[in-house]
């Protein structure tokens, strides 16, 4: 059984590549995460299980409410990485990979610490208004 972090990875892939492609499959998922097919099998089984995603017309990974929500709660994780990282003066292709790999591994009270201590221009003016 795969851990929350590491299904939010998955439904994050299934939500960003939705935005590129009309249909979203398991083999689009495992490249671009860059994992095995088995890896990614285990994973959607895991997902329908818990009524996270569903598969539509042609094997297509649909996104439930309830995986949609996880998957743009961690998008905000990523996201805030993502732009710390770059606005760091980190490289894009860098910043892309080590955003997921924050956003999957620290707990809610350290992201907190760090988005307080650590307050990017869009956080901090939305938080002004």
């Amino acid at each position: 059984m795969l851990n929350e972090r590491t299904l939010d990875r998955y439904l994050h892939a299934i939500l960003l590549l939705g935005t590129r492609f009309l249909v979203v499959r398991a083999v689009d998922v495992a490249a671009w995460l860059e994992y095995s097919k088995a890896s990614v099998s285990v994973a959607v089984k895991q997902m329908l299980d818990e009524k996270l995603v569903r598969i539509g017309n042609h094997g297509a990974l649909l996104l439930t409410a309830d995986g949609e929500c996880r998957a743009r709660a961690f998008h905000e994780r990523y996201d805030f990485f993502y732009r710390l990282l770059t606005e760091a003066g980190i490289k894009e292709d860098t910043s892309k990979k080590e955003a997921g790999a924050l956003a999957g591994s620290l707990s809610n009270p350290s992201l907190n610490a760090i988005k307080k201590r650590f307050c990017i221009r869009k956080t901090c003016d939305s938080q002004k208004k």
